[in-house]
């Protein structure tokens, strides 16, 4: 048996394939707009943050070591004299190896954080992916068939109902037809009906020469003869 539904308005599934147009336009770019952003905070992380810190890596070490050598200068140059301090030469190596510390800690935490988010971004398109899909393919089917059941729906309702004959006052039909069947000339009431069977009595008592008793209970005679009463005429 097949499945039905009961349609109150059709303007409601006007109204609903519009709403669902506008969900699948705002859903795609949604999708579109994550997939942007994925994309990069890739390119920030593993170009931008990674390459930044260890190019910071390299120029720190530099400056360590340009810090270190001067050290070691202004100690060849303390030999034999107290006047002369190396203290600014010593702070400066100290923070040259803070700073190189900082960007080779950079550099691991960076490199933590890639393969976590890569986790993450599979793991989102791995539920993202199923309603991409149906977006582009499941609710175009959805669509088209809300659109042939609105079409088939205002059809049924243009089709007019065929008309049904009307009765008249005495039960039968008021068709044109109906009154194709009688014989012309005839009554359809029960008084034209009687007389017209009183005529065909006497018609044919003239043809055969016999009497006949009339529906009003008259007799007739052929040949010309007199005609007698009934019995209740009779003095």
């Amino acid at each position: 048996m097949a499945d039905s539904a009961k349609v109150l308005s059709v303007q409601a599934l006007k109204d609903f394939r519009v709403s669902l147009i506008n969900f699948v336009e705002e859903a795609r770019n949604a999708l579109g707009g994550v997939d942007m952003e994925l994309k990069r905070m890739r390119d920030w992380l593993e170009r931008d943050q990674l390459g930044y810190w260890q190019m910071q890596v390299k120029r720190r070490h530099e400056k360590m070591m340009e810090a270190r050598t001067e050290l070691h200068r202004r100690k060849l140059s303390q030999q034999g004299s107290d006047a002369v301090s190396d203290t600014e030469q010593k702070e400066n190596l100290r923070e040259a190896q803070r700073k190189l510390r900082v960007a080779e800690e950079k550099v691991e935490i960076v490199k933590k954080l890639i393969p976590f988010f890569q986790h993450a971004a599979a793991e989102y398109v791995s539920h993202a992916t199923p309603l991409a899909d149906h977006l582009s393919g499941g609710v175009d089917r959805s669509l088209s068939t809300l659109e042939r059941m609105v079409l088939s729906l205002e059809a049924y309702l243009a089709t007019q109902a065929p008309s049904t004959p009307r009765l008249d006052d005495h039960g039968g039909s008021s068709s044109p037809n109906a009154g194709a069947a009688r014989p012309a000339g005839a009554d359809a009431s029960p008084e034209g009906a009687a007389g017209a069977g009183a005529g065909e009595a006497d018609e044919v008592a003239a043809n055969s020469g016999a009497g006949v008793v009339r529906t009003d209970g008259s007799a007739a005679l052929s040949g010309g003869g007199a005609a007698t009463s009934a019995p209740g005429d009779r003095p």
